[in-house]
This record gives C-alpha cells, structure tokens and sequence, in this order.
C-alpha cells in the first residue's frame, strides 16, 4: 500500500493582508506549515510527502527538505491535484492537506488514514462542527454519508445553516482521483474545486466518508484575527498538556509557551512569562513573573527572576538563583551560583557556590569578536564588577566591589583594581 501526502502551499491569499504567504507565519513559535509536516513525517505509513507550491511561494519552502512541486497555471484545489496526478500516479491513497490549515494532534491524521485504507474507501474528508462555519464548505450528509460538499459562497439558505464544515483534508483512492480529468471550472471563481470529485464519484457509486474530528480543532486561517484565534486554541492546548503533566502554572491566560518545550512536573510559572521553543526546565523550578525563556536549559530547584531573560544557549545547573534584572547568554552557571540582581553574564562560565553581586557585568565583546570569562568554584565576585574578557579567575577568589578587572586572578586571591579616592576639602560648584 502506496500513500502519497500531498501540501496545498500555492494560493495567493489574497484576503490576507501580508507580503508573506498565511502558511509561513507562525502561532506558538512554529510556522503553519510546520504543524502538518510534522504530522505527516510521524505517521510511518506514508511513502512520500510533497508540497504543491507556486513558484513566487515556493522561495518560502526551499528549507523544508521536501519534494516541491509548481503549479502552473494557479487554478484551484482541484487544479492542483489535476496537476500533480498526471505524473504521479503510482501510489495507491493521497493524502491531501491545506498548508495554511494547522494539524495540532498528529493522531488525528493517523486515525483518519487507519480508518479510512482499512475500510477501503474511494474519498473520505475530516470534517468538525464549529459554531460559526461562515467561510468554511458545509460537508452535506445523506443517512450520514457523504453526498458533498458545497463552497460557502455557493451555499442556500439552508445549507448556510449547516455546522458540519470542511477542513481541507481529503483521502483518495486511485480509483477516485482519475476523476480529475472530469472535473469542470467554477463558474464564479474559473477555478477548480477538489470537493467537486465527491459528486463525480458519488455518481459512479464509489466508496465516500467522512471522518468527524472531535479532537483538537483544524481551523483555517484567512486574516489576522483568525490567526490570533488560531494561536488562542495553540496556546490552550499547550498549556492544557503541561498541568496535566504535572505543570504549575499561575494564571495560564497571561503566559506565553511556544511549542517545542520542555517543562517537567513540580514546575511552578508564575504571571506574564514568555517561554520560547527550544527551552527545558527541570523539576522543582520556579520562573517568576515578567522572565523571558528562549533556547536555554534549567536545571532542578532554580528560582528565576523576577524580570530575568536567558537568551540561548544559557545553561543553569541545579539550585541556581537569579534575581530581578539578571540576563544570561551564551553562558553555563555550575550547581548554587547566585546572581540576585542587574547582572549581565555573557559567553561565561561560572563555578559552583560562586555569588555574582549586583551590577556585575561580563565585558565580552570588543567591537568585532567576542570573548570567553571563567570564573572559578566558590568566588565572591563584588558589587559593580566589569569583567574584562578574556579572563581566568580561580576558584575561592574574592573580587572587591567596583572593580574592572582585565587579567586572570589566580585561585584563592583576593583582586582589587579602582581608582584612589580623592576627598576635595572646601568643594563648591
């Protein structure tokens, strides 16, 4: 059994108000596209995945290592599929999905795909009852089978009333997709529509169904607000899967988590933080409101901000605490360091029990290259320090507040480098 995974990546969208294509703008940190690539390369019974693309959309997808194919002319959903099949037709299913229409729960596509080979169908289609189906093609039913399904813009009033709505999502036999030689123009929009292979199908007595999905929504996106929609139910069902997993999380609504986490049980988040992808945090940890999290990893029982930002590449190991106004980049923190406040570590590496005082900053960057700080196990380094890097401190070294220190500290020295103070009798302005 040959299944052929097929992405609709050419429209113009045209009620979109964006330079961009809607499939390559994002929601919780991944593009739309990404959500069905992922789905599909997870379902282990699909032989080949392609994308069917524009040649002015397809510059958007050279990176997603996938089989592009150009339509051309651009003439619909049904155009599309005409295209394609004519020099691909050794497969015995396709699988057609939308590029601008998110498939949150992979098992969705693995259930649908299931159901639908065991059962031998010819066309089966993921439809969902949403509340307001304005915009989407009403799936018509028959003693609960599929008849067809019929555009908005071509809906009766009856039929405009229908809740059960089109995701875009198709299964076709090989026995069905011949019909696309039959299919004909829409007289409105002189395009060609997939759905209208149901009717042909349908009066060749072939298999149809359709799958209802009752699983996490599949919503397609035609403007911004629908977009921002569309991100709402992204960010419910991430937050949703955490505090099953064990994840405290203070006032969910005011949090931001992208895809691609990973937060273990006995986590607790408090208001107003921003998770980006690429983050992991250990059991036990506490981020305080107002932190921001992107491409870093956190060990157990740290405590976070409030007000901290790790930028990538920040390593925490267990029990560290940072304070308000702390960023890290680039920079790996041993078991217990503290750094309570208004500190700037970048490309550092800090020893275990060291205390970084307040106003501390790691002066990496020179104007053209960027340098290394060490700083050794067990240091005390003084309030209003600038490290100067490339520098060495060893361990149990002791910095003293306000200085600039540019050469390595040997272990268990203590460092000193300000100015002489000058006290002027009889200043006046």
């Amino acid at each position: 059994m040959k299944i052929c995974a097929i992405i609709l990546s050419a429209g113009k969208s045209k009620r979109f108000n964006s330079e961009k294509p809607k499939f390559i703008h994002s929601i919780s940190g991944k593009q739309l596209i990404d959500f069905n690539l992922e789905a599909l390369e997870k379902n282990k019974n699909i032989n080949q995945i392609n994308i069917i693309s524009s040649k002015v959309n397809s510059k958007f997808i050279q990176n997603k290592n996938k089989s592009i194919f150009i339509q051309n002319p651009i003439n619909g959903t049904g155009g599309a599929i005409k295209q394609f099949f004519s020099s691909n037709k050794n497969f015995d299913y396709y699988l057609v999905i939308l590029a601008d229409t998110p498939i949150f729960d992979y098992k969705i596509i693995n259930n649908f795909l299931s159901k639908g080979i065991k059962s031998k169908i010819d066309i089966s289609v993921i439809s969902q009852k949403v509340k307001d189906p304005s915009g989407y093609g009403r799936v018509i039913l028959k003693n609960n089978n599929l008849l067809k399904i019929v555009e908005d813009a071509d809906c009766n009033l009856d039929e405009k009333n229908i809740n059960l709505v089109n995701t875009g999502i198709f299964l076709i036999s090989k026995k069905a997709i011949k019909n696309v030689s039959g299919l004909k123009k829409n007289k409105i929009n002189k395009e060609f529509y997939i759905t209208d292979l149901i009717d042909i199908s349908h009066k060749q007595n072939l298999k149809l169904n359709t799958y209802i999905n009752d699983k996490s929504p599949i919503l397609g996106v035609n403007n911004f607000k629908e977009l921002n929609n569309l991100e709402k139910a992204s960010q419910e069902l991430i937050k949703s899967e955490l505090i099953s997993s064990g994840v405290k999380i203070l006032q969910p609504d005011t949090v931001y988590i992208e895809t691609d986490v990973q937060i273990s049980k006995d986590v607790i988040i408090e208001p107003n933080v921003v998770i980006k992808k690429g983050v992991k945090i250990m059991t036990g940890t506490i981020v305080k409101s107002f932190s921001y999290l992107e491409n870093c990893y956190i060990g157990k029982n740290c405590s976070i901000g409030p007000f901290a930002r790790l930028r990538p590449e920040a390593i925490l190991q267990n029990e560290v605490k940072l304070g308000n106004f702390v960023e890290i980049k680039k920079s790996k923190l041993a078991d217990k360091v503290k750094v309570n406040h208004l500190s700037y570590l970048g490309d550092s590496t800090v020893g275990k029990n060291t205390n970084i005082g307040a106003g501390t900053i790691t002066c990496n960057y020179d104007g053209k290259n960027k340098y290394q700080s060490k700083i050794g196990n067990n240091c005390f380094v003084g309030t209003n320090s600038s490290i100067i890097a490339p520098v060495n401190i060893g361990e149990n070294s002791y910095i003293a507040a306000g200085s600039v220190i540019t050469k390595n500290v040997p272990k268990n020295y203590f460092s000193i480098s300000r100015s002489k103070q000058k006290n002027i009798k009889n200043f006046k302005k």
